[in-house]
């Protein structure tokens, strides 16, 4: 994680470019595109009061009056300028992995994309969109693709090593996997240095578990066997922070560099600059683009605007574990896991507000609000966000009244997409994971599309997109938990859903977040009721109301939800992680009667193969009509309901698969 940085020799990123290939028409889907990746060095200078926002800087070690840095990149575009349509997308990321070819080209996972399947059908392509990535993230280990970037240790004025108290966790999948992963350094091998405790739910007591060691400055060794789906939470005091808010630095010099030239290098990369410059960013890197905007990030050096449009995914509330000291970025504050790590904290909405419960006055596009540099804004969120991330407090005041969130903040809309999960995938047919029931199946990259074009109108052509939509309080759409109409479905446990995580509040609160201890343990003290949060209301079928609701969930074939319950004795009944369920229907009256199922069956509500297939295209052209789904997708989505074979004699008994017990 820590390396020493190479000098550089002024504020404009010096670029090396040490891979150049072209990717032929054949396998982009369009025209051939050049791949070019390579390292880019920069320098910031903390006088500069765009700088001065980053934690830790002024206590990290300077050359010529600059504190520097080293990072990775990664460009997509065409490899004849004449086939671009001088517009950049820019991925933030996931973990240093590369991920918008997933969802808006239904390619494979790749950190290298080159084969046909990694570009899938193009879409990105065929717009002549340039596709571009580069390191932000602090703790990523380098790797020949992934995306990292080293930055500077801080230490005392005195020179001497900084020390604290550092909390991670390890939440088994097996019981042989005992090794902990530290994220910074320990302070010293003393076996007094360090106290493991154990837990099953996240607000149980915590369980001294003893026999543990260091494996090196770097890890920890249970004795093992490792209880499966238990909250190990190792403290110790470790030595070397990073100054990790760096990273968002060197993310806006890069992308301004590019964006508006400024050496040959970046000539190379994108001849003639870009016209606008788009972000996507799904979980770590929705809540990253947060981050960047609140810190003042989107203000380039010059002045000017980085990002012109944004589309931020699954973030819920939360910003970045990043410019604070001992930033772990890679954590992920949910329900079961790091539930008391800093992300959820006010503000929670775009626009600047007063919270009654903290009485802070603030907004995450406070500052460039005051810059004029704030750009377009879709926030987009799966159903799990408002059960594992607070969503509704997007888009209410901190008592759950409805904000008109388009009014209060005219370059933002926010879009729930109804009943999918966190973790989507192209294609993916329902599994049996850790949680109760089957996965969620349900895949957002035609929304994507959608609101691409969307966001790329807004931008360039001042289109308005369509309104924010999302569930509301106002119309009964969003509700209590408690007061949620799931049905009485045979082998679910809806009633044992554990209470929501707490919208972070804690007496310090009132504190800057660069100025907030994040690092005391045992967890910070928090009021859980501090805040009102809300979630989708559903109908008879246990399907959620509000929102984008994708074909296959207005026509379904079964229940889908954003959220699961983890197994009895391994977790449950907290939160599956980031998982939905999938409950099929029954395929007849007859076996739905049997299992005392209340949902309708497939048979009664479609009768045949060809009612399935035509409710489905009726839902299409309807998604099509409101603008969040383009022709083409919704050609795709008829096409995969008529090969499913719903209600179809050969695949009849597949269609309501045995629901596993909990």
């Amino acid at each position: 994680m820590v390396a020493p940085v190479p000098q550089a020799q002024a504020d404009v990123p010096v670029i090396t470019i040490t891979r150049e290939e072209v990717v032929p028409a054949s396998v982009t889907g369009a025209a051939p595109y050049l791949k070019l990746a390579g390292t880019f060095r920069g320098a910031v200078d903390p006088d500069d009061r765009r700088n001065a926002v980053i934690a830790d800087l002024g206590l990290a070690p300077r050359a010529n009056g600059r504190v520097e840095y080293e990072s990775t990149f990664y460009v997509l575009r065409p490899a004849d300028p004449a086939a671009s349509n001088g517009k950049v997308f820019y991925d933030f990321g996931n973990r240093g992995n590369k991920r918008i070819l997933q969802w808006f080209n239904d390619g494979v996972e790749s950190n290298d994309p080159t084969t046909a399947a990694d570009f899938g059908h193009g879409f990105l392509m065929r717009q002549g969109y340039t596709v571009v990535w580069s390191g932000w993230a602090a703790d990523v280990n380098p790797d020949e693709n992934a995306l990292s970037i080293r930055l500077p240790v801080a230490r005392q004025p005195d020179g001497s090593a900084i020390t604290g108290q550092v909390v991670v966790e390890l939440i088994p999948a097996r019981e042989d996997q005992i090794t902990i992963e530290l994220p910074y350094p320990a302070a010293t091998l003393d076996p007094a240095n360090g106290v493991l405790t154990a837990r099953e739910h996240s607000g149980d007591a915590r369980e001294p578990v003893d026999g543990w060691s260091y494996d090196g400055p770097g890890r920890v060794r249970l004795a093992g066997p490792a209880r499966v789906g238990y909250i190990y939470e190792f403290v110790y005091e470790a030595r070397d922070p990073v100054v990790a808010g760096l990273g968002h630095a060197a993310t806006r010099d890069f992308v301004s560099l590019l964006k508006y030239g400024g050496s040959d290098a970046a000539a190379r990369l994108l001849p003639g600059g870009a016209r606008q410059v788009y972000s996507w960013g799904r979980s770590q890197g929705g809540r990253a683009q947060r981050d960047f905007l609140y810190y003042g990030f989107n203000e380039d050096l010059q002045g000017r605007r980085v990002f012109d449009g944004m589309m931020p995914y699954a973030t819920g509330i939360g910003r970045m574990y990043l410019n604070v000291r001992w930033a772990q970025p890679t954590v992920s504050n949910q329900q079961h896991s790091r539930r008391y790590a800093p992300e959820h904290e006010f503000p929670h909405r775009y626009a600047t507000t007063t919270d009654p419960v903290t009485g802070q006055t603030d907004g995450l596009l406070a500052r460039c609000a005051a810059t004029n540099t704030c750009p377009a804004i879709m926030n987009v969120e799966s159903a799990n966000e408002y059960w594992n991330k607070g969503s509704s407090l997007n888009q209410t005041d901190a008592y759950g009244n409805d904000v008109d969130v388009d009014a209060e903040a005219p370059n933002v809309r926010l879009y729930a997409i109804a009943g999918i999960q966190h973790n989507t995938v192209f294609d993916a047919a329902p599994a049996v994971a850790q949680c109760q029931q089957l996965t969620n199946p349900l895949y957002n990259g035609p929304i994507f599309r959608a609101l691409s074009v969307l966001l790329d109108r807004w931008v360039t052509d001042g289109a308005a997109p369509p309104p924010s939509r999302v569930p509301r309080r106002a119309d009964g759409t969003l509700v209590d938990p408690a007061a949620l109409d799931f049905p009485a479905i045979p082998a679910t446990r809806y009633g044992d859903l554990p209470p929501m995580p707490p919208a972070e509040y804690h007496p310090e609160s009132a504190k800057p977040i660069a100025l907030l201890d994040f690092t005391v343990a045992p967890a910070r003290v928090v009021d859980p009721a501090a805040y009102w949060r809300g979630v989708s209301q559903v109908d008879a079928d246990g399907n959620e109301i509000a929102g984008i609701r994708l074909p296959d969930l207005a026509a379904p074939a079964g229940t889908y939800t954003g959220w699961a319950l983890m197994k009895p004795g391994a977790g449950g009944p907290d939160l599956c992680g980031q998982l939905g369920q999938f409950i099929p229907f029954a395929a007849t009256r007859a076996e739905r009667l049997t299992s005392g199922d209340p949902r309708l069956s497939l048979e009664e509500r479609y009768g045949s193969a060809e009612g399935y297939v035509d409710a489905v295209t009726a839902a299409a052209r309807a998604l099509e009509a409101d603008g969040f789904l383009l022709p083409e997708d919704r050609e795709r989505i008829v096409a995969a309901a008529a090969a499913r074979g719903v209600l179809g004699d050969a695949v009849s008994a597949q269609s309501s698969p045995a629901v596993p017990e909990p």
